[in-house]
């Protein structure tokens, strides 16, 4: 669970009710998630934000986890109207955060995508999700779409990512407790339509809002983000691979997510003074037992 206080609001949508997981004070710049495949924002980003020590965070930023209607552990309008914000998506949130971010460019402060695909289902995962939707619908979590969920966080080279976080997920994803909800979040992205996009506006709508991508090397989708990549503008947009990563970046490679996003954002004017290397030291040192050591702020330049 991530450390600080926590408030949960369900709002009332179209497609049903969607769980928010607010965390920070309500006063400060608006920081929005969106998870990934068979996860809801406690799974996907709670490793992650136990690394950074969410209080860095909430120090500048609310952060709002936005859980797609049912996916939700607990599974059965935002209270007011967020003029701008940051967004930041894993796998299917980054593609929905995508879209959201070219219907309302003027909203968006910047956007981090991580494992983003912009493209249509191509036949592999058409026929591999067809029975996933068979079994979950037939016989619930099953071996099939347990492995399958693995290749899509983590790659095939699950011998070369963490044993224990590999031992988490595959743990987790055998116990999901709706299994009919997840075959109708897997329906809903395989029917997804392509994103128009274009880095000069010739064959789509360009993007303006400045653009952070992060992949891990070993995720299945990295092809995906260089397509993504291709179709945004150089000068407001950077692609990063994260070499010796598993698909899930997040919780393989934390240190190199959090310096990215870090120096992403210091660039945009956000954290002015901070000393982005001290920080990552520090919270890398309070992670092996040795904070009381560190004693220079992290606020010098």
């Amino acid at each position: 669970m991530f450390k600080a206080a926590v408030f949960q609001e369900r709002v009332d949508t179209d497609y049903g009710k969607v769980k928010v997981s607010i965390y920070g004070n309500r006063g400060k710049h608006p920081l929005v998630t969106f998870h990934d495949l068979a996860l809801d924002s406690e799974s996907n980003f709670q490793n992650f934000f136990q690394f950074v020590s969410i209080a860095e965070f909430t120090e500048k930023f609310c952060i709002y986890n936005i859980n797609a209607p049912g996916q939700e552990v607990d599974a059965q309008p935002l209270p007011e109207r967020l003029q701008s914000l940051i967004a930041f998506g894993v796998g299917v949130g980054a593609n929905v955060l995508l879209r959201y971010a070219l219907l309302n460019q003027r909203r968006l402060d910047a956007l981090i995508l991580v494992n983003c695909v912009a493209n249509t289902a191509g036949w592999i995962e058409w026929a591999y999700q067809k029975m996933n939707l068979r079994y979950l619908r037939g016989s619930g979590m099953n071996t099939f779409t347990v492995d399958y969920l693995m290749w899509h966080h983590f790659g095939r080279r699950l011998d070369e990512c963490s044993p224990d976080i590999v031992r988490q997920y595959r743990v987790y994803f055998q116990h999901l407790p709706n299994p009919s909800n997840l075959a109708m979040f897997i329906e809903s992205y395989l029917n997804r339509s392509p994103i128009a996009i274009s880095r000069d506006g010739q064959t789509g709508p360009q993007l303006n809002v400045p653009v952070l991508q992060i992949v891990g090397a070993g995720s299945p989708f990295v092809n995906d983000t260089v397509d993504v990549n291709t179709k945004l503008d150089p000068a407001h947009s950077d692609w990063i691979k994260v070499s010796d990563a598993c698909g899930l970046v997040l919780d393989d490679r934390p240190e190199v997510v959090t310096e990215s996003m870090m120096l992403f954002l210091q660039g945009l004017g956000f954290f002015p003074t901070m000393n982005v290397v001290k920080l990552i030291k520090k919270i890398h040192d309070t992670q092996n037992g040795s904070y009381s050591a560190v004693t220079d702020s992290v606020d010098e330049c």
